[in-house]
């Protein structure tokens, strides 16, 4: 066995002490400096955090040992007290982002008594544990912008598989898991995906962050309490996390794509009324208030250009809403805007809106009772390059 003993942390293992490994030290501190940023433990839970590191490389040698007894079933890591034991990875950023999620596993076990019902628990961890370097430090909590930086992750892959065969669980489904091992990745991957809507979106953040800097134990009482919050604005909040589903992707800029309703009271459309709004080009799925009732017919006009494509040293893009058809996504033109109707009388699935593409001027029905978004197409990590906003016209025939 292989050991290094420093002052935060000692690691003990089968494989060579390279490098990276040796670098685990640097890292765990650099993340210990975020969590206190992001947990904001009282000062007396500070004192004597120094982890036991146990970096698996042969399993079958290590279990005839004996020295995985006490585990229940070990797969890729697990927390048991200070210790934390990592199963070597075919890729160094994957088993890296472990390391990391045993240690959130950890440090919440160790400031908050337990890390919250499973999905918080798992996604917290997995959500903290995806990372990047920048200026030479560990950045934890970050969306990755390709498959190519990410080895072996495969949350969002996943993600989209389990979307495209309509299996993906609703969001009051992932805040009712009991546990993890059933349709193990796919819980992990969505736990994931739930805790970075909670953690970015500007209107839903604070009421999160309530829940994980309080105390914790590992039922489903947070999950519980973290509902009986929002039970009010579920509806809404049904709606938003749709709109952080139907973007979600490599590179997606979270708080551009989030979907705010604060201040945006539902109404109605009266007969040969007129309602004119302005919809940003730099953000995703943006609310009209307007409820469409079931069979309602809406003509939507619009007017305005805006940059949809910063090219450098070469000339912007220039768009107006019928888009530009030198470019696609998701078969419609970049920039053309789309309308989404969204189910306001029960909670929405876990799946990809049906984009309707409205263009200058079009005529659209509602098939049933319905919250009407807009937005001009484009990727959900193309947005923050985008420049201008268009006057849209909205109104009942």
């Amino acid at each position: 066995m292989n050991e290094l003993d420093t002052e935060n942390m000692t690691l003990i293992t089968d494989l060579e002490l390279d490098e990276e490994l040796r670098a685990w030290p640097l890292y765990l501190s650099q993340s210990m400096r975020q969590w206190k940023e992001i947990f904001r433990p009282p000062d007396i839970k500070l004192k004597g955090l120094k982890p036991i590191v146990y970096l698996v490389g042969n399993k079958q040698q290590w279990s005839q040992q004996g020295w995985l007894n006490e585990l229940p079933g070990l797969e890729d890591g697990y927390q048991y007290g200070d210790r934390l034991y990592i199963v070597e990875q075919p890729s160094v950023y994957y088993r890296r982002l472990l390391f990391l999620h045993e240690a959130t596993h950890w440090i919440m076990s160790r400031w908050q008594g337990g890390a919250g019902a499973p999905w918080i628990m798992e996604g917290m961890a997995d959500y903290l544990g995806t990372h990047r370097f920048r200026n030479e430090t560990i950045e934890l909590g970050w969306m990755p912008q390709s498959v190519e930086q990410v080895p072996k992750w495969g949350r969002l892959q996943l993600i989209q598989e389990t979307i495209r065969s309509r299996t993906a669980p609703q969001l009051s489904e992932i805040f009712a898991f009991r546990e993890m091992r059933t349709q193990r990745m796919e819980r992990y991957s969505w736990s994931w995906a739930a805790c970075t809507f909670f953690t970015t979106h500007p209107e839903l953040k604070q009421d999160f962050q309530a829940i994980y800097r309080g105390p914790l134990d590992y039922s489903l009482q947070s999950s519980q309490q973290l509902f009986e919050t929002l039970r009010s604005r579920w509806d809404g909040l049904s709606v938003q996390w749709r709109a952080f589903v139907d973007d979600l992707d490599f590179g997606m800029d979270c708080s551009r794509s989030a979907l705010e309703l604060r201040g945006n009271d539902f109404r109605g459309l009266g007969s040969n009324e007129k309602i004119s709004i302005r919809i940003r080009a730099d953000r995703g799925w943006q609310s009209t208030g307007i409820v469409v009732p079931k069979d309602t017919q809406l003509r939507i006009r619009s007017q305005g250009s805006f940059i949809v494509r910063k090219g450098g040293e070469a000339d912007p893009w220039i768009s107006e809403s019928q888009g530009i058809t030198v470019q696609y996504y998701r078969r419609n033109p970049l920039g053309c805007l789309i309308a989404a109707f969204a189910e306001i009388d029960e909670e929405q699935p876990s799946i990809e809106f049906e984009r309707i593409r409205v263009g200058k001027e079009s005529m659209l029905r509602a098939r049933s009772k319905s919250l009407l978004l807009l937005r001009i197409n484009e990727s959900s990590n193309g947005l923050q390059d985008n420049v201008g906003e268009l006057a849209v016209e909205i109104s009942s025939d």
